[in-house]
């Protein structure tokens, strides 16, 4: 019976674990604003502000994956929304 499965070197996952997760959310608000220029869509500039939002929080403040993950959704929502009654 296996029990335990191990893929590639544990190294990278101690590593990946030291990774603050404010780069992760900075790093994709910035994917989010440069895919924006890319896309035109007016869309992905919002979610990307969202993001860029929740990593310098996170960057300030002690803010669990979970927390973040739900903030990011809540604040993706009001910034398109915001977004949309900003362009008319």
């Amino acid at each position: 019976m296996i029990t335990h499965l191990s893929f590639g070197n544990n190294k990278m996952a101690a590593w990946l674990d030291t990774i603050s997760t404010h780069w992760f959310w900075l790093a994709l608000g910035l994917v989010f604003v440069v895919a924006e220029f890319v896309a035109r869509g007016r869309y992905l500039m919002w979610v990307g502000f969202a993001a860029l939002i929740i990593g310098v929080a996170d960057y300030f403040l002690p803010i669990t994956l979970a927390y973040q993950v739900a903030m990011f959704v809540i604040l993706s929502v009001l910034t398109v929304f915001a977004g949309k009654k900003f362009q008319q």
